[in-house]
């Protein structure tokens, strides 16, 4: 079948703009597989089609790399299709079990409520800037066994990744300069586990180190690589879905007065605001071949992405899906932190830290209000949330 006819459709709003979700009820009536005009991407937004995309490697490929995506030199788990994915899953998986991420519930409960003791006083703070950032990066930098003088260092790389305009990505050598900065973070990875494997610690770089599975372990390379997207992807995608918790239950007053008068809903809550508001846009694949979908051929060798956005909205899937209902039970279902075989390793460890945030922050403060007017949006388009997240706040 041809490519549809798509000259009379309007222009897609920014992510973060909610008229973006009526143009995406639009294009999944309309046309469910479309090739933006920007990227050349074929994007799909029916939440079949969708899942059809995120569970079938042999058609689309996580490799990406073969698309022209910069190489670091390191095989990337994410960017990985199997076996290879399913060798290196199943020897990180001995090492990030549910009950090791349940070890961490203090750790987490205890940074939230040291950092909020720092603002203390304060009527007015960036809930971003001054929370939602900050504890994930403290959080994982512990559970590495990285040391805390170190964590400018982080900080200073997940602001360049996090404040990245679309102007900037749109420059020829952006994805160079993007190398460079992962290139760094990898360089002083490398180091760490070096040390590990020579000097075990009590810490999860030690456990990614030296995990075991049948007698098989990672390559030095597979460790660095898995230790940098467990920092990069869990710290942005934690810190965004804390931001924007915060805001759904402030523009949902009555579901936030029913969580806090249930605390035992909170984590169901979470769920709904990952399937409202998914922390990253999109699942990129590649097509290994000519396939139809919805109707429309894709060719071999283009890039395909999943929305998670469109397809978390998706009324043949979720009941009402515009409503924010704490009640409903999504999990498993929703793409809020991907899906099939890259569904995130460390899913676990972002919900608990999200739920405990939140929970923290619902104990410690009886009333959190965003300023709508000085709201700052995040800034690069594959990414949910904000920026900056002005809120006042009164002390319970």
């Amino acid at each position: 079948m041809s490519e549809l006819d798509v000259s009379a459709i309007p222009a897609q709003p920014n992510v973060n703009d909610p008229a973006v979700y009526d143009w995406y009820r639009m294009m999944r009536d309309e046309h469910p597989v479309h090739r933006d005009p920007v990227t050349g991407w074929w994007v799909v937004y029916r939440y079949a089609d969708a899942r059809h995309v995120l569970t079938h490697p042999e058609t689309f490929s996580s490799e990406m790399h073969r698309m022209g995506f910069p190489e670091t030199g390191l095989e990337s788990l994410p960017q990985m299709d199997p076996p290879r994915h399913t060798r290196v899953r199943g020897i990180l998986s001995t090492a990030f079990t549910p009950h090791s991420i349940s070890e961490y519930e203090e750790l987490i409960v205890r940074t939230t409520n040291e950092i909020i003791d720092g603002f203390i006083g304060k009527d007015r703070i960036d809930l971003v800037a001054d929370l939602a950032y900050t504890v994930p990066i403290a959080v994982i930098l512990e559970i590495l066994g990285l040391p805390a003088e170190d964590r400018h260092l982080f900080y200073d790389w997940a602001r360049k990744v996090m404040g990245v305009t679309p102007e900037e990505m749109a420059q020829p050598d952006f994805a160079e300069a993007m190398g460079r900065l992962q290139q760094e973070a990898i360089t002083y990875l490398r180091e760490k586990v070096r040390e590990r494997r020579n000097k075990p610690g009590d810490d999860m770089l030690t456990r990614l180190a030296n995990a075991e599975l049948d007698g098989d372990r990672l390559t030095e390379d597979e460790t660095v690589n898995f230790a940098n997207v467990m920092f990069a992807g869990g710290h942005i995608s934690t810190t965004m879905t804390i931001a924007n918790a915060v805001d759904l239950f402030d523009l949902n007053p009555a579901a936030q007065a029913e969580v806090r008068a249930n605390p035992e809903l909170l984590g169901q809550a979470m769920e709904e605001v990952l399937r409202h508001r998914p922390p990253i846009t999109t699942g990129l694949r590649g097509s290994t071949r000519d396939v139809e979908l919805a109707g429309v051929m894709i060719p071999a060798n283009q890039h395909v992405a999943a929305s998670f956005c469109s397809a978390n909205r998706d009324e043949r899937q979720f009941p009402d899906p515009e409503a924010f209902d704490v009640h409903r039970r999504s999990e498993g279902r929703h793409f809020g932190f991907g899906f099939g075989t890259h569904h995130c390793i460390g899913n676990a460890l972002g919900r608990l830290e999200s739920r405990l945030v939140l929970k923290v922050l619902f104990e410690r403060f009886q009333e959190i209000q965003v300023d709508r007017d000085a709201v700052g949006w995040a800034l690069p388009p594959q990414m949910v949330g904000f920026e900056s997240l002005p809120v006042t706040l009164r002390a319970a």
